[in-house]
């Protein structure tokens, strides 16, 4: 269901106030035996997920669990092919319909560009004013008719029919009493009118935003606020302090230049939504090459500093993440593979190779693999992960394996595949003593990947020399 409203996969949680159980209960027999993780995206930008629980399916196919909440949250369920959405109410309980278990297969597990498939997860226990049943409801009806209209609405400004429909959907759902739902109709009627008026930027900003509670949870909150600000410091907010905002990113102090310029307006008058404006729009900037790794680092280091909102705070420290991911001079991946873990070779520099016993260029590599780590092996380190889609073929290889360094296999790590971008076997990483990155992606073997090497056995050999 990759349409699925596409604005309501994120959800902050916290932990605020008192907090209720929810519970999760059902039959699924060809889970049997599965643990099932219960996640959440920890914020509605980076899409970092975390966990909160987890349970086991028992072998007659009935699962349990009950976890904390203090609000309406959105979290969701990893079910192999597939990654299933659910609404959570405080006190609640639900008895979930999960989909016919369909396993990953080894290719998708190993494949860098698998998604899995996004659905509504089904509710059994379910009632008329249930919240998952009228979301999906609307969203389904709303979705429809932005892509039937969008060209007639946004393009040749046709309002009357957008104005109609608005007033046909207030009309079916005024029944329904829930303040999150509530909410959540205002802010998706809102994405229709910024449809309706995309240069409208105060308009939307004094109905929806300013003076308006922060909505961290609320997706349809948050995909309306990523139209009207993610390109704040570029768009709307250049315009109106072209000068002012070019020197301040001209300054040392970028951060508090731009917050103090921000100031002067008064729907900027709640520091929370200022500062989460000022770092995604940040971050926007940086994605769109507007300004440079270093500037913005610096950006969300100051916000972190003087931010005392855990959310933008987290925030921040997703972006610096995200940004630093797999760049020189920051910490690799962390792994742990077959009694092999990455502080093992902290000391000395690793050349990190991701490969498949079954690829000719893996094989042909490995030859000169061996050539290198004959020359080098004294400074350098040298671990192939192997990425096998069927196992058979990792353990014979294993069992012929004649080579001289360690290799291990991914097993159930998969992740790492997604965490070291690999989009290819061969692939390969050099990582200095303290575990950092020196390359990603490192030169192969035939790719004159010896010169970094000779590099390094020089460093080694003047720094031994001066002791």
């Amino acid at each position: 269901m990759k349409n699925l409203f596409v604005l309501t996969v994120f959800l902050l949680l916290s932990f605020i106030g008192k907090a209720e159980k929810v519970v999760l209960f059902g039959s699924a027999k060809s889970y049997s035996g599965s643990t099932i993780r219960v996640m959440y995206h920890s914020d509605s930008f980076t899409y970092a997920s975390n966990k909160i629980t987890d349970f086991t399916v028992n072998e007659n196919g009935e699962f349990r669990v009950e976890f904390d909440v203090d609000q309406t949250q959105l979290i969701y369920l990893p079910l192999e092919v597939y990654k299933a959405f659910l609404y959570v109410e405080p006190g609640q309980s639900y008895e979930l319909k999960f989909p016919p278990k369909q396993e990953l297969s080894p290719a998708q597990k190993l494949n860098p560009f698998f998604e899995a498939d996004e659905l509504m997860i089904g509710v059994a226990n379910t009632k008329p004013n249930e919240l998952n049943r009228n979301i999906r409801k609307l969203d389904d009806k709303l979705d429809a008719f932005i892509n039937q209209n969008f060209h007639k609405i946004y393009r040749k400004k046709e309002k009357s029919a957008g104005i109609q429909f608005a007033q046909q959907l207030k009309e079916e759902f005024s029944g329904i009493k829930n303040e999150f739902f509530s909410e959540y109709f205002r802010y998706r009627l809102g994405f229709l009118n910024f449809l309706a008026h995309p240069n409208s930027f105060q308009k939307i900003e004094n109905e929806f935003f300013k003076d308006q509670n922060i909505q961290l949870n609320n997706p349809a909150y948050m995909s309306l606020y990523k139209k009207q600000y993610g390109n704040f410091l570029n768009g709307y907010f250049k315009q109106k302090e072209s000068l002012a905002l070019s020197n301040a990113f001209k300054s040392e102090n970028t951060y508090a230049d731009i917050k103090k310029l921000m100031q002067a307006y008064p729907a900027y008058a709640d520091t929370q939504l200022l500062d989460m404006i000022i770092a995604t729009a940040t971050f926007d900037s940086y994605t769109r090459k507007f300004i440079g790794k270093e500037k913005s680092l610096s950006i969300f280091q100051d916000i972190l500093n003087a931010s005392k909102n855990k959310y933008n705070q987290d925030l921040c420290r997703n972006y610096i993440a995200k940004i630093t991911h797999l760049q020189q001079n920051y910490p690799a991946p962390d792994f742990q593979l077959g009694g092999v873990q990455l502080a093992d070779y902290k000391g000395k520099y690793l050349y990190l190779n991701f490969c498949n016993t079954q690829s000719y260029p893996c094989l042909q590599d490995f030859k000169e693999i061996e050539k290198l780590k004959k020359q080098f092996g004294q400074h350098i380190e040298f671990l192939s992960i192997v990425c096998d889609w069927d196992v058979k073929n990792w353990l014979e290889f294993s069992k012929n394996n004649k080579y001289s360094w360690k290799f291990v296999s991914i097993a159930d790590q998969h992740h790492l595949i997604h965490e070291y971008k690999v989009k290819a076997f061969p692939s390969y990483i050099l990582i200095d003593p303290k575990g950092k990155i020196v390359k990603a992606a490192a030169q192969g073997p035939k790719e004159n990947i010896h010169l970094e090497f000779i590099k390094i056995a020089r460093d080694a050999a003047r720094e031994s020399y001066q002791r």
